[in-house]
């Protein structure tokens, strides 16, 4: 058996430990994160773990569902080459709607899922709540099979009320990407738009910028994987077709029960394959902190749940952890294989994985003073699983 978020605790952990808290959304960081969860589901067999959290080894052909047409053909865009007046077609929008610009982000709402895809991208993820730059939305589609270190595929942002996107992060320089290029954008949904391109590490970035709402911005954010690829077609199509909403909410493998009522969810993710045979992950964050309290303080005490799908440690897995393996289980609960490690490490007051739940991983990992006597034990036998299954899917693309 695998325990599948010992590395994404170790991700999270060195990347929250690097971090400071800004006010604005750093949507690099989870794209970096998502692109070490995409290694970690095809090496460890483990689902995309914490974009905070996530590379894959094939493209995936056509759109997201077998009965989409194909992508359109695409025009070939010459590397960080000044952007020119669009003349391309423009798809007509979808006739969803946020109407205010986002005071605050509910980490269980489905703001946003794409409805249409191009070809090229193995996996999807949705964040929504307290990222690890502040409160945002973003919805990332991975591109496959990628040696680039760089991050490459599609984006969608949804930033707060009045926080205005900013240039694409330098990866390991603090400062941002500079712009290549500048042009109006023909209208989004409605609204005026522009598309600016960044030079990222030698590599063509285009931002697509509108407003969902007055004073809300939104953006879609397009890192070409393959040549013949017009990013600004992909970011008028995406963002077009998106689904947006304030009401839909977030759909879980199970549902989590039990939680102390002084923690309050902070951070939704959810991730998974567009192929068939890919993996998934969901968790939830909880904080004791108030959501006044400074960021890096409601992350230093918080209560995660998290769901994959469980699977055997087998000697391929082995042979691609290199001699990372899991910690092996240590315990039983209801009858399932656990691993157990009680309050050995001073920031956490325990930590447990239980194996094969109707065929899922549930982990629970716990800061102390987040769950009290109950533990993470009581929590777990408290956790509504009678609708859990492998087979889950988020639903990030629309139907």
């Amino acid at each position: 058996m695998i325990e599948e978020l010992d590395v994404a605790r170790l991700m999270r952990a060195g990347v929250e430990s690097a971090e400071k808290p800004s006010a604005v959304l750093n949507i690099e960081r989870a794209m970096i994160v998502g692109r070490r969860q995409r290694w970690y589901a095809r090496g460890a067999g483990a689902a995309l773990a914490v974009a905070a959290l996530a590379v894959g080894a094939v493209t995936v052909p056509g759109l997201v569902a077998p009965d989409r047409p194909s992508a359109p053909s695409l025009e070939m865009v010459g590397a960080l080459a000044p952007l020119q007046p669009y003349t391309g077609q423009v798809p007509s929008a979808a006739s969803s709607r946020i109407p205010a610009a986002l005071e605050t982000v509910d980490p269980s709402v489905q703001y946003v899922r794409f409805g249409w895809l191009p070809s090229g991208l193995d996996s999807v993820q949705y964040q929504a709540g307290l990222l690890l730059s502040g409160p945002g939305v973003t919805l990332i589609g991975h591109a496959a099979g990628l040696p680039n270190p760089n991050w490459s595929g599609v984006s969608v942002s949804l930033y707060p009320e009045g926080v205005t996107p900013a240039a694409p992060q330098v990866v390991g320089i603090d400062g941002r990407a500079p712009t290549v290029s500048t042009a109006p954008a023909p209208d989004v949904r409605g609204a005026a738009a522009n598309f600016t391109q960044y030079d990222v590490d030698g590599t063509d970035q285009l931002c697509l910028r509108w407003q969902y709402a007055p004073d809300g911005w939104a953006e879609v954010r397009v890192a070409p994987w393959a040549s013949r690829q017009d990013a600004r077609e992909i970011a008028l199509h995406v963002a077009q077709q998106l689904t947006l909403s304030t009401t839909e909410r977030v759909q879980l493998p199970a549902q989590v029960a039990g939680v102390p009522q002084n923690l309050r969810p902070i951070l939704t993710n959810v991730s998974g394959p567009l192929a068939p045979d890919g993996r998934w992950y969901a968790g939830v964050t909880y904080s004791a902190e108030p959501p006044t309290a400074d960021p890096g303080v409601q992350r230093a005490r918080t209560l995660d749940v998290t769901f994959s799908p469980y699977f055997e440690l087998t000697d391929k897995i082995r042979a691609e952890l290199n001699g990372k393996e899991p910690q092996q289980p240590n315990t039983t609960i209801n009858g399932h294989q656990a691993h157990l490690a009680p309050g050995g490490d001073p920031d956490w007051l325990e930590s447990l994985t239980v194996y094969d739940v109707q065929g899922l991983t549930v982990s629970i990992d716990a800061h102390r003073g987040t769950l009290a006597e109950q533990g993470a034990k009581g929590l777990f036998q408290q956790l509504d699983l009678a609708d859990a299954t492998r087979d889950w899917r988020p639903a990030l693309v629309a139907d």
